[in-house]
């Protein structure tokens, strides 16, 4: 049932022209943090220090707070989007499917699309390294490891932003608590509240270890855990306790 339901999800996002915001995002946090880094080279790099690892310190900085999160109140709205127009939900819901399954289904769509977003901002980074003659070796693998740990630290966000989304009858809406929430996330990231603050997770997971101000990161992942599982429990029961939208 949950695989015919992701293929609902593709099949209605189809003409949604979602390959402009796979471009467009990570390209703006790739080009921002390029700009920021040979404008500030002298201050970022001392000697022995990676060209690759603090241009992505600067990724990090952009896309973490900013552009990731703005991305996924997109995302998590176009998935509700189809459902708010004409009665979709009624017609959804009064279909024999469980309510879990329906929102597990949105759910893994947005994550699929939050990595689709992040493998382009891979791409991005180092053909963009390449073009500007990043010197160095690349830390491939490590560069990918910070990719999985922020997407993995935007599970939360994501849940939050969906409830939202499905709770919401217009667009503007969750995109608008998005952008609201992204603004302060800097000043957060640098308190104790930034590591439970769902607009912060992601760049603090994506940032290297010397960069970043988690002082454990075993609590750290036990927080951004537990406020996925408490953020998914909420969802689940708030959806399921809703007869039509």
């Amino acid at each position: 049932m949950l695989k015919n339901i992701l293929y609902v999800e593709r099949l209605k996002l189809k003409r949604s022209k979602l390959w402009l915001l796979y471009v467009i995002g990570p390209l703006l946090g790739v080009f921002l943090a390029y700009i920021n880094f040979f404008k500030n080279y002298d201050l970022f790099m001392q000697p022995g220090d990676n060209e690759w690892i603090e241009v992505w310190t600067q990724v990090a900085l952009f896309m973490g707070p900013f552009v990731l999160p703005i991305l996924v109140g997109i995302y998590t709205a176009l998935v509700c989007r189809s459902e708010h127009v004409g009665g979709g939900w009624k017609q959804l819901l009064a279909m024999p499917i469980n309510y879990s399954v329906i929102f597990l289904g949105k759910f893994l769509t947005v994550v699929k699309m939050v990595i689709i977003s992040m493998v382009i901002l891979l791409v991005f980074f180092i053909g963009f390294g390449y073009i500007n003659g990043i010197e160095g070796s690349l830390p491939l693998f490590t560069i990918v490891e910070f990719i999985v740990r922020g997407i993995l630290a935007c599970l939360p966000l994501i849940l939050l932003q969906l409830t939202i989304s499905i709770s919401s009858k217009t667009f503007g809406v969750p995109l608008a608590v998005s952008i609201v929430f992204t603004l302060p996330a800097i000043i957060v990231a640098s308190t104790s509240l930034g590591q439970i603050y769902p607009w912060t997770q992601p760049m603090l997971a994506m940032s290297p270890e010397d960069e970043s101000p988690i002082q454990s990161y075993w609590l750290f992942y036990s927080l951004v855990i537990g406020t996925f599982f408490a953020l998914l429990l909420y969802g689940l029961w708030n959806f399921s306790k809703r007869d039509t939208y």
